[in-house]
């Protein structure tokens, strides 16, 4: 008897599920104990280069930093970046559609978040219309990356504006240490197909070369219509049209591919020169979305396409102890075709930084840079960006000083960025920091810093159509409700205080600790009037928080984890109409869940075959305000793999993501598309190393 698809799938998510609880509570005697033979107080010698622009043991970074190595990547359940990045605490991942993501850290949440500074092997990838960075369009093969480092809290001292609640630097492996062929590939319900492969060969005595490519075809979620009212006051809609057809259309296909070569002049000197290439089909309902002939807001289908490259050259100058420089330069080109704007950007970003010691007890890093960025738009009914063209320069120097009080026990990091944009002129952006390490396997720090956000192209230049209203009482007069930007739009500014505890004294404990307490000023918001919305810098505030992270290995075949963030959001508008906040009300939670716990285990169960588990709870999205229309509710999500190692060169992984649900809300999305719902997946992949 043939078994229709969808039955298949269920069963086998059954017996997954089923399997999974088994083994929790089967003690997996004859498990290799090699592996999870990792002594936790290592962790404390975890080289970091993201926190200082330098390498340093993470005993040494005065800064709440979190590690996703290459191992942690190969345990889980995900298959694009932002999923991974769902493992650290004090980030906030939630997924918005099935190509779309909202990643912030500490807060302000959204499809625009732009309060994160992200890298690519130290290729900035935000973009400058909104100064946030497009998930979809980040296209690293997962096998290529050597660790990802965040560094939770203000950044902007040695990376400049946006790097206001946080960094995210995704380093690639080295060409080095990419010998040989590597391939997968995998199917699943919403994972239709997936695929990649990877050649790298030594070229010469020093020098090294990589190639891969990459393709991946992502099924459609659906529409959830319960979450949104009948009608909106706000946006002058009914949900009838989301009722009518669940299908999101979100569906999405991306192909990519790249290459890298690494060389060594001499024990000294070391260069690299990489670059990628992309190109995706994305499918989404865009609604509201109004033309210049219709009244009601109509649910439109939206074929769109993104496409880009890069290209990266570094040069560096290892020296000696007391002098080391780095020279990097890149050229990035971006196209996004939506239904509402088409955008290009062309980017050219030059960088050089030099490390010295004046004195014996003191650590200098100076640095320059310079980015100009070229962008073009093509407007629709919808949004209209003026101008439409417009170049951007960027000019920055950096210098902080770690001086040692007490040697190896004791130092003081005093630093400042200095910018030149071109929406706010110049900006200083100050931290001091001071490192207390009363043992090998101790660190206390803390910390005060001031960071700012530049204004974007969206704040200043844009026009959005937001409703259109028939007159009475011939309702042959249409009143049109527009968004405007606001050409004064001054920076958002925030000081941050935190403090940190890190603990690892023995191989199978190890503690990291965070409060932080922030103060926000010149925060963006929207004041409605019967006209539209006006954008402005009139709301301020306060975030803080804690964040919590154990790791625990009691027996050689099991290693576990637990997270916790709490997180307290409130802001203060000054909108004197504003339907989604009251008059000079303080909204709570922001965009944020308060409470968010995670947890994983990775299980040896025989030689050749691990499970890893990772379960997440997040708590509610809540506004104080009793005119917001909707709020997503708080969920449990469960991701679980088996890997079995076949032979030295074979293994098959069996996945499911959201096990514990067949579907749930993670966001309410601004990006003009309706509430998506996420639901469960379950794939399977075979790969091949060489």
């Amino acid at each position: 008897m043939v078994v229709p698809m969808k039955t298949f799938i269920k069963h086998l998510e059954t017996t997954l599920i089923i399997a999974l609880s088994l083994f929790i509570w089967i003690s997996p005697a004859g498990a290799a104990e090699d592996m999870f033979d990792m002594d936790l107080s290592s962790l404390m010698e975890m080289q970091i280069t993201s926190a200082g622009r330098k390498e340093q043991p993470l005993s040494d970074v005065p800064a709440a930093v979190y590690v996703i190595d290459a191992e942690d990547i190969r345990n889980s359940a995900a298959t694009s970046l932002p999923e991974l990045l769902r493992m650290v605490p004090g980030l906030q991942v939630a997924r918005i559609s099935s190509s779309k993501w909202a990643v912030t850290a500490r807060g302000f949440a959204g499809a625009f978040s732009s309060e994160l500074l992200v890298q690519v092997d130290g290729r900035t990838v935000y973009t400058p219309s909104f100064s946030g960075v497009y998930w979809d369009m980040q296209t690293v093969m997962l096998e290529n990356i050597d660790r990802i480092e965040i560094i939770r809290g203000p950044g902007a001292t040695l990376w400049g504006a946006n790097a206001v609640n946080g960094i995210i630097n995704i380093i690639t492996k080295a060409a080095s240490d990419s010998i040989g062929i590597y391939a997968e590939a995998g199917s699943g319900n919403y994972e239709k197909g997936f695929g990649s492969v990877r050649y790298g060969k030594q070229l010469g005595e020093n020098t090294y070369s990589k190639v891969y490519v990459e393709y991946h075809n992502r099924d459609a979620y659906s529409f959830d219509p319960s979450v949104y009212p009948a009608t909106s006051p706000t946006y002058g809609y009914t949900n009838s049209l989301i009722s009518a057809e669940n299908d999101a259309s979100d569906d999405w296909q991306m192909l990519n591919g790249g290459f890298r070569f690494d060389g060594d002049i001499n024990l000294d000197t070391s260069w690299t020169l990489q670059g990628d290439i992309y190109s995706g089909d994305e499918h989404q309902k865009v609604y509201p979305y109004y033309t210049e002939n219709n009244i009601l807001p109509a649910l439109e289908e939206d074929n769109s396409t993104v496409n880009g490259y890069n290209l990266l050259a570094r040069w560096q100058q290892s020296g000696t102890k007391n002098s080391s420089w780095i020279l990097q330069a890149y050229y990035d080109f971006t196209e996004r075709d939506e239904i509402f704007a088409k955008q290009t950007y062309k980017t050219i970003d030059l960088d050089f930084q030099h490390r010295f010691q004046l004195f014996e007890r003191n650590d200098i890093i100076w640095g320059l840079g310079y980015r100009h960025v070229t962008d073009k738009y093509r407007s629709s009914d919808l949004l209209v960006m003026d101008p439409a063209e417009q170049t951007m320069h960027l000019y920055s120097f950096f210098l902080q000083d770690d001086f040692s009080l007490i040697k190896d026990k004791l130092t003081f990091s005093l630093g400042s960025k200095f910018e030149h944009n071109k929406f706010t002129g110049y900006e200083v952006q100050p931290s001091a920091r001071l490192l207390w390490k009363p043992s090998q396997q101790q660190s206390v720090w803390t910390a005060v810093s001031r960071a700012v956000r530049t204004p974007s192209r969206f704040e200043q230049d844009i026009t959005v159509i937001m409703a259109k209203t028939p007159i009475p009482p011939d309702y042959t007069t249409v009143a049109i409700q527009r968004m405007q930007g606001y050409p004064d739009m001054d920076s958002e500014k925030v000081i941050s205080y935190e403090v940190g505890y890190r603990y690892a004294e023995s191989n199978r404990f190890s503690a990291d600790l965070a409060l932080f307490y922030s103060q926000y000023h010149d925060v963006r918001e929207y004041s409605y009037s019967t006209a539209g919305a006006q954008i402005s810098n009139d709301a301020e505030g306060f975030s803080k928080g804690l964040e919590v992270s154990f790791q625990y290995a009691p027996v050689n075949w099991l290693e576990t984890q637990i997270n916790y963030t709490f997180m307290d959001v409130r802001m203060k508008t000054a909108g004197a109409t504003n339907p989604l906040f009251n008059t000079n009300a303080t909204v709570l939670s922001y965009s944020s869940p308060r409470h968010q716990v995670s947890a994983s285990a990775n299980i040896s169960l025989l030689d050749n075959v691990k499970l890893n588990l990772f379960g997440r709870y997040v708590d509610a999205i809540k506004y104080s305000s009793p005119s917001v229309l909707s709020k997503v509710d708080a969920y449990f999500a469960l991701d679980a793999n088996l890997i079995w190692k076949i032979t030295e060169n074979f293994e098959f992984k069996l996945a499911g993501q959201n096990l514990t649900d067949p579907e749930h809300l993670e966001f309410m999305s601004e990006y003009f598309t309706p509430p998506t719902e996420i639901g469960r997946s379950i794939y399977g992949q075979l790969s091949f190393n060489y």
